[in-house]
């Protein structure tokens, strides 16, 4: 199992980074629901995160934004001071990214030269680091789409850019349940892995199409619930029989699916802690408990959100909420996985 010298401290730093990366989901969510996202066209990895200091770098960075769709199709209106309103929530989020980044390489270099790690623990938690950087990447790839012919960024890279958010959290957590636990068993057999292995599905599929909802303000159709408008099943539904495309791009298609695999998941949630009654993994049945609990609360979360047509703190909730639900999933899956002394417990 894992040799690490400093283990606590191993532990304590990337809970930390877990949190931050969390704060940079919320941080993300918010600089989308205020359309901030476009306001800076440019990317500089080193001198973007020093900001305008002056007004006339206030007025060249203004100047930059007017040459692009977002102003010239949608805020053509906006003075200087509505600018530097949408530039603090992009410049925020992408001086928190690289404070995370700081976070995570000063200690990682340090628990590395004072060999901390053993071989195999320094390789996966530098594969954090490299997943941390793509993310990076991701996100100007995400922001170049909306500075081309259409002022709003591809939902299919909105969607991208946020799975490898949680694809980090995660895989963090991961580690952090790894560390905790160096004298785990695998199972030979898990408890229930198909119904479980559906759960998560859905709730991948789901994250999924919470972000095409938010990239393409789906949320914002159809403010009723539980029909949308007068229709159970809305009527652009149904043009999914002649293009199938209709299911990943029209923005009220996506919104029924998002709320019906919401009820699907309430549903199937109910189900599962039915079976927790016949459970022999004692912590495995604790985290499908608690699992439970955050479902119906993000179901609670998500309807409350539509019906008071996506304010910026319930639509922030919905997002954040989801990234617990994920943690919760890794949970489960570990120690379904292993069996460990927490396990055992009665």
């Amino acid at each position: 199992m894992n040799h690490i010298k400093r283990a606590p401290a191993v532990v304590i730093w990337l809970y930390i980074i877990s949190f931050m990366v969390l704060a940079m989901v919320l941080i993300g969510g918010v600089t989308r629901l205020t359309d901030s996202g476009l306001s800076m066209v440019d990317w500089k990895p080193i001198l973007g995160a020093i900001p305008p200091i002056n007004e006339a770098q206030w007025l060249e960075k203004f100047k930059m934004y007017q040459a692009f769709p977002e102003f010239q199709k949608v805020n053509s209106h906006m003075d200087l001071a509505g600018f530097k309103s949408i530039f603090f929530w992009e410049y925020f989020h992408r001086l928190f990214g690289r404070l995370i980044g700081l976070f995570f390489f000063v200690p990682f270099a340090f628990f590395a030269l004072t060999k901390s790690f053993d071989k195999k623990t320094f390789f996966k938690i530098f594969l954090a680091l490299v997943l941390g950087g793509s993310q990076g990447l991701m996100g100007w790839y995400m922001v170049k789409s909306g500075l081309v012919d259409r002022p709003d960024v591809s939902h299919f890279r909105l969607a991208a850019h946020l799975g490898l958010a949680f694809i980090i959290l995660a895989y963090l957590f991961w580690l952090v349940l790894e560390i905790k636990n160096p004298l785990r068993e695998r199972l030979q057999k898990i408890e229930y892995f198909k119904a479980q292995a559906f759960l998560t599905i859905l709730i991948i599929v789901q994250i999924i199409y919470g972000a095409f909802v938010a990239g393409l303000d789906a949320g914002l159709t159809h403010n009723t619930f539980p029909k949308m408008g007068r229709y159970w099943i809305p009527r652009e539904f149904y043009n999914i029989f002649q293009s199938i495309i209709e299911v990943f791009e029209n923005p009220v298609v996506i919104q029924f699916v998002h709320r019906s695999i919401g009820i699907l998941i309430a549903v199937f949630a109910v189900y599962m802690m039915t079976k927790t009654l016949k459970m022999n993994n004692f912590q495995q049945k604790k985290t499908i408990k608690f699992l439970f609990l955050v479902l119906m609360m993000q179901v609670v979360l998500g309807i409350l959100t539509l019906v008071n047509y996506v304010p910026i703190t319930l639509a922030s909730a919905h997002q954040v909420m989801a990234a617990i639900i994920t943690l919760c999933v890794v949970r489960l899956w570990f120690f379904s996985i292993y069996k460990t002394q927490k396990s055992l417990k009665a």
